[in-house]
């Protein structure tokens, strides 16, 4: 078990917020940072919470759980040859989703657009609550009371491995960027944490966190291309057999990211956006090339039909897929060492566009398919209603704190009596928290039985 500081991590990348003297224990930081994670009670319900449909459409399909255990085994592997603490990177990766809500990212938006809402029917501005955001609630619950009791908020984990988790280390209106990992109200953990960081790396993410990111597009580029081809969805066979079945897709990829502002001119030099041709090149790359990850399939129908040569073809597939995005990745500064502030992961320019076409190929087969606009209206208004219902529960003309978990109903009593300065912002946070660790199962129906959908629930659990 190799020790951070053989690796040249510092002290201050192991300490806690708060320090305490936790006894004697042979394990290194970063190990006991990935077995306290993989206890938590929000680890544990990812297996009821949504990776693209809802846990149980289909046994083979992977839930939220099972897409970050696999997210952790790449970020570890990177991380071993790399030269980064694996434990860290590891443990950063099985972090990396406790606070994705039910419904994933539709469930996220619709919480988040509540919470505003909400906050400015209570005359408190938006801003001072955060909204919702998947990666400023892992923060959250692992630097708070809600992951912990007593005197010792959260899981009191290392500084390293809680820089490891943040994807975007700012809050919401920061930067111009849609995503953020800090509410208001943990300002001061998240000062905390990033006392370290240089000036001129303020809002960079670290080494291990590049890692753990990288090793999430990866996971969710292969694994989800295997689950929905299996699915029906995703042709790969006439990928490799037709050009223009590719043709379509090039198509139907650059009118993607024509829609999103991410489509570069054919005349432009834009170092992050893809041109037409680049999009085209990057299919014909994959599905075109004889000794390219799809190259098996080739010879097979257009669907999954279970066969010992389709499923040879799926194995070889990831194990090229994995080969490519793991070993083409690097140092950008081969003599600085591979942790925190000192270093980058570089990701070749034409690695990051195959990544990006195969997660881009989900929207296109999948998501953007009509059958998920209706599911996921229903789960918008569940979420939405969820979050309202609540709200009123606490401060409207009906209040009544019973339809919180007894837990809750105490935290939310303490805040009404205190009546201090912050107490609404807390509240609205509360109730967020309460909505956003709900399993996909449980949102469904706990708003049956407060919306009056049921009238046999009493033995259900709230």
């Amino acid at each position: 078990m190799t020790d951070p500081r053989d690796l040249g991590y510092a002290p201050p990348d192991l300490e806690r917020n708060p320090d305490r003297d936790d006894p004697p224990d042979y394990r290194q930081p970063f190990a006991r940072d990935y077995d306290r994670l993989v206890h938590a009670t929000a680890f544990r319900t990812l297996q009821g919470k949504t990776q693209v449909v809802a846990p149980g459409e289909a046994d083979f399909l992977r839930t939220r759980l099972t897409h970050t255990i696999e997210v952790a085994q790449l970020a570890r592997r990177l991380a071993e040859r790399l030269g980064a603490h694996p434990d860290c990177c590891e443990a950063a990766a099985i972090l990396h989703d406790f606070g994705h809500p039910p419904f994933g990212h539709v469930g996220e938006e619709s919480l988040s657009a509540a919470v505003d809402a909400v906050a400015q029917e209570w005359g408190v501005a938006p801003g001072e609550v955060g909204g919702y955001e998947g990666n400023a609630q892992n923060f959250r619950l692992v630097t708070t009371v809600l992951a912990g009791s007593g005197a010792f908020p959260g899981l009191n984990l290392t500084r390293g491995t809680l820089d490891a988790a943040t994807k975007y280390p700012w809050q919401r209106g920061e930067l111009d960027s849609d995503k953020w990992c800090f509410y208001p109200t943990e300002a001061g953990e998240a000062a905390w944490m990033r006392a370290p960081v240089p000036t001129e790396r303020r809002y960079a993410r670290s080494f291990e966190a590049q890692v753990m990111d990288w090793a999430d597009d990866v996971a969710y580029a292969v694994h989800d291309l295997e689950d929905w081809y299996l699915a029906g969805f995703i042709p790969l066979g006439m990928l490799t057999q037709s050009h223009n079945a590719r043709h379509r897709l090039v198509d139907e990829l650059v009118e993607r990211a024509r829609r999103r502002g991410k489509l570069a001119s054919p005349e432009g030099s834009d170092t992050q956006r893809p041109t037409p041709d680049e999009l085209s090149e990057t299919v014909e790359a994959l599905f075109a090339q004889g000794d390219g990850p799809f190259a098996r399939f080739s010879a097979l129908g257009a669907e999954f039909d279970g066969t010992v040569e389709a499923q040879q073809a799926m194995r070889i597939m990831r194990k090229r897929l994995f080969e490519l995005f793991t070993r083409n990745v690097s140092l950008a500064e081969p003599d600085a060492p591979p942790r925190r502030h000192y270093n980058d992961l570089a990701i070749p320019r034409w690695l990051r566009m195959r990544n990006d076409v195969l997660r881009d190929m989900i929207w296109i087969y999948v998501i953007d398919h009509p059958r998920m606009a209706t599911y996921q209206r229903g789960q918008r208004r569940i979420v939405d209603d969820l979050y309202r219902i609540y709200a009123e529960a606490v401060a409207g003309p009906a209040a009544n704190l019973g339809v919180f978990p007894r837990d809750t109903q105490r935290r939310l009593q303490d805040l009404a009596d205190a009546a201090e300065d912050g107490a609404a912002v807390e509240t609205l946070r509360m109730i967020a928290d309460h909505v956003g660790a709900l399993t996909d199962a449980n949102a469904a129906r706990l708003h049956r039985r407060l919306t009056g959908e049921v009238d046999t629930a009493f033995f259900e659990f709230v």
